[in-house]
């Protein structure tokens, strides 16, 4: 039995994830999308009416999700905050090695460039929010703070990798932090 093809609507979430990651909000066009995904460009203004920022949002947030199942996946398993952090630090470097040509998450590049600031800046709590309630859980004294350095660390590390084309930077992040 084949695999169910996604939806219009996440076929051109996920494309215009890819094209904001690798080409930025401003360099990435909602002709881009289109081609990207072979749909019509009635199919994108029926499901995204406002277009290409409506478009951003929804790839924020499907970004977003991704990063939350990402923290969960490194730190449930873990027995203490500093494992389920390096996990998370290892995790970000094999993603990087996938996908070296990322500027950035759609997030951290909606944040950045995009016309809708004010609604990213919640998605980038929403990771904070969800790696203090696991070093919560994991016993850490200071689980906001804790939480804060992690992703503040984890976006510069990402910064230098991505300079100097190497994950290293990713991987050495818990050094840096614990």
């Amino acid at each position: 039995m084949a695999d169910a093809q996604p939806s219009t609507r996440l076929r051109l979430t996920m494309a215009a994830a890819q094209l904001f990651q690798e080409k930025g909000y401003h360099g990435t066009s909602v002709a881009d999308v289109l081609a990207m995904t072979s749909l019509p460009k009635g199919s994108l203004y029926h499901h995204f009416p406002d277009g290409k920022a409506d478009l951003a949002r929804a790839a924020a947030k499907l970004a977003s999700d991704v990063m939350l199942d990402i923290v969960t996946a490194a730190y449930e398993p873990a027995e203490d905050f500093t494992q389920g952090t390096t996990r998370l630090a290892e995790k970000f470097a094999r993603l990087f090695e996938r996908h070296a040509h990322w500027r950035a998450c759609p997030v951290q590049t909606l944040l950045l460039e995009g016309p809708m600031e004010a609604e990213m800046a919640p998605l980038l709590q929403g990771w904070i929010d969800a790696t203090a309630t696991q070093a919560t859980r994991l016993g850490h004294p200071e689980p906001d703070t804790a939480a804060t350095r992690v992703w503040v660390t984890l976006i510069g590390c990402w910064t230098l990798a991505d300079a100097q084309k190497d994950p290293a930077p990713l991987r050495a992040m818990p050094g840096l932090l614990l």
